[in-house]
């Protein structure tokens, strides 16, 4: 099966900004800033939370956009976004607020924390 773009070069890029917009939007409504989430304490399940229910919602939404389209471009600049956002938010949720250090995940058991 050919996976043929229904854009022209111009246009993909476009629709691949718009995605890449799109990814960021839907990542800052989900999560709190960086320095909230750095100045919380490490692997906060609310946080956590968040980040899962942005990197589906974006996911599907470059999904959507990439089938539509049938463009590559589009995949390979949300897709860099997603990624990068991800990381982003998964590293400022590990940091201990204190040191700055990443702190390994303990579980949820004993302890659960969440932002006051």
């Amino acid at each position: 099966m050919a996976f043929d773009s229904i854009l022209k070069p111009d246009g993909s890029i476009a629709i691949g900004i718009a995605t890449m917009i799109a990814t960021v939007v839907i990542y800052d409504r989900s999560l709190p800033s960086g320095a909230i989430m750095h100045a919380t304490d490490a692997n906060d399940i609310n946080i956590e939370a968040g980040r899962k229910k942005a990197t589906w919602t974006a996911a599907g939404v470059l999904s959507v956009i990439t089938l539509l389209t049938k463009d590559i471009n589009v995949f390979i600049l949300g897709g860099v976004t997603l990624a990068a956002l991800d990381f982003h938010a998964r590293h400022a949720n590990a940091s201990n607020p204190a040191t700055g250090a990443l702190v390994s995940d303990t579980g949820y058991a004993p302890g659960l924390r969440s932002v006051s």
